[in-house]
This record gives C-alpha cells, sequence and structure tokens, in this order.
C-alpha cells in the first residue's frame, strides 16, 4: 500500500468517525430530552399535550401544552405569510433584474442582517414599531404581529439567499431559450426558472420554517407572554420556546415542571427533524 492510498484511507476513515460521533450526539440528545420528558408524560397523560391551560407555579398545577403548541404554529404561519412572499420578490430581482453593482449591494445588507443579534431586533421592535402599533390599535405593547415582524427581520436574509441560490442553480439555457422564444424578463423568470427551481424554492421553504418555529430570543422579548390561542393580531402569545427559555433557569430540577418543559423541547425538536427529512427528501428528488 502507497503512500496515497494511506492517505485516502486516513481521510475516509476520518469522514466515517466524523459522521458516527454526529449521529451519536443526536442520538445522545434525543434520548436525553426523552429521559426527562418522561416523568411529566407518565404524571400527566395525553392532557400534557391536550391542556389549554399552563399554571405551572399554582397550589393546583396545570401542565398544558396545547395552547402554547398553537401559538407557535400561528406565529409561524403568519410570518411565514410575510417572509416568504418577500424573500421570493428580494430572490426574483437578484436573479433576473439587478445589475451586478445592486446584487452586490442587496447581498451585503442581507449578510449584514443576518449577522445583527436577536436581541437588537427585539429591542428595536419594542422601542420603535410598539408605539406605531399602539396608534393603529393594538391593546398589548407586545403580541402576535410584533413578534412576527421580528421572526420576519431575522428570517428574510436566510429566506431570500436560499431562494436566489435556487434560482441560480438552474441552467441558464432554460431562460435564454424562453426569451428566444418571445417571452418577456419577468414571464421567463416567473413562469420558467421558478417553476424548473421549485423543489430548490420548497426546500427554502421548509428550512425558512424550520428557522423561526426555533427562535427564541424575537419571540421572548416581542411576542407577549399569555400562554392562549389568540383571537387577533394583537393578541399576546406564548410559543413553546418562549416557555423554556424563560422558565428553565429557575424551574426546581427534577419536578414535573421541569419535565414539561423537557416535553415542550421534545415536541420542538420532533417537528425540526420531521421539517429536516422533508427538506432532504425534497433535496434527492432536486437533485435526480
Amino acid at each position: 500500500m502507497n503512500k496515497r492510498e494511506i492517505k485516502n484511507n486516513s481521510k475516509n476513515v476520518m469522514v466515517v468517525c466524523v459522521a458516527c460521533f454526529s449521529i451519536l450526539i443526536l442520538v445522545m440528545i434525543f434520548g436525553f430530552i426523552i429521559k426527562e420528558s418522561l416523568p411529566a408524560i407518565s404524571s400527566e397523560g395525553f392532557k400534557l399535550f391536550s391542556g389549554m391551560l399552563w399554571y405551572p407555579t399554582h397550589s393546583e398545577p396545570e401542565y398544558g401544552l396545547a395552547a402554547m403548541f398553537i401559538g407557535s404554529l400561528l406565529i409561524t404561519l403568519l410570518t411565514a405569510v410575510i417572509v416568504l412572499p418577500l424573500g421570493y420578490i428580494i430572490a426574483f430581482f437578484m436573479y433576473g433584474y439587478a445589475m451586478p453593482w445592486e446584487k452586490n449591494i442587496i447581498k451585503s445588507s442581507i449578510d449584514l442582517l443576518s449577522g445583527v443579534p436577536s436581541v437588537i431586533i427585539g429591542s428595536f421592535l419594542l422601542v420603535y414599531v410598539a408605539p406605531i402599533f399602539f396608534k393603529l390599535g393594538a391593546w398589548s405593547r407586545e403580541n402576535i404581529l410584533l413578534g412576527a415582524v421580528g421572526l420576519t427581520i431575522l428570517s428574510l436574509p436566510y429566506t431570500a439567499s436560499l431562494m436566489e441560490e435556487a434560482m441560480s442553480s438552474v441552467d441558464k439555457s432554460m431562460k435564454e431559450g424562453a426569451l428566444a422564444l418571445g417571452a418577456t424578463k419577468f414571464r421567463a423568470g416567473f413562469s420558467v426558472i421558478s417553476k424548473a427551481a421549485m423543489p430548490g424554492l420548497m426546500n427554502a421553504v421548509i428550512l425558512t420554517l424550520n428557522r423561526i418555529i426555533g427562535e427564541t430570543m424575537v419571540v421572548l422579548m416581542a411576542s407577549g407572554g399569555a400562554a392562549i390561542i389568540p383571537m387577533s393580531l394583537w393578541d399576546p402569545v406564548r410559543p413553546l420556546t418562549a416557555a423554556i427559555a424563560s422558565e428553565m433557569g429557575e424551574v426546581e430540577l427534577g419536578s414535573i415542571h421541569y419535565s414539561a418543559l423537557f416535553a415542550a423541547g421534545l415536541v420542538l425538536l420532533t417537528i425540526s427533524f420531521i421539517l429536516t427529512l422533508i427538506s432532504k427528501k425534497i433535496s434527492r428528488r432536486s437533485s435526480k
């Protein structure tokens, strides 16, 4: 065996070891969260996931996660309704219309925005955006709409970059062929390129949803804190991530409250895992 073969074999062994280590860490994380969740699941049963009341410190505590779970889904969907069209418009402009210098400016701005800490975004919302919402009729300083705006700011660079990469990966001959057949630049980009890039665009959507539902600081600061199902855009909401972040540091170790917070984390981890599997499946289909 020559030196090159030894070097290649060493690299292969290293890659396999790193991959196995990553899988082991993932299994350990799942196992740890499941282990810590079991006391609450055993004690509360299905009521833990179906109950609407979250009063863990009352004399007769309630550990219902349903209202917070629904709140997490609602703020995620509201953010998606805002950020996905905006991200597509930015990506479409960068791909089909922007001059090279314009594209560089937009990309630089996106990179700068993506580097802003989420706590700064939350502070900006509370100081400057919340008063505007009060003038528009909001009754709560923090509400689901304010949280969605913060999540939009946070996830927009990610969404726009992924969508632009998906469109740029399409063979340029498809666009040139559409233009040669008389299609307008908009028609070629919207009907031909976007359709060809659909697997990549759908992958961007799934990854964006995964990012939104796992965000903590912005929703903790801007979405309120009431574990209720919001009936309007001005109602506060308490997503699962906010509950975990705000209560985990003060909860009694080993208590049912402690275990219920891990059960909330298990719900989030399961959702993230499912979204990741969907993303991987879409990526495999697009590569065929």
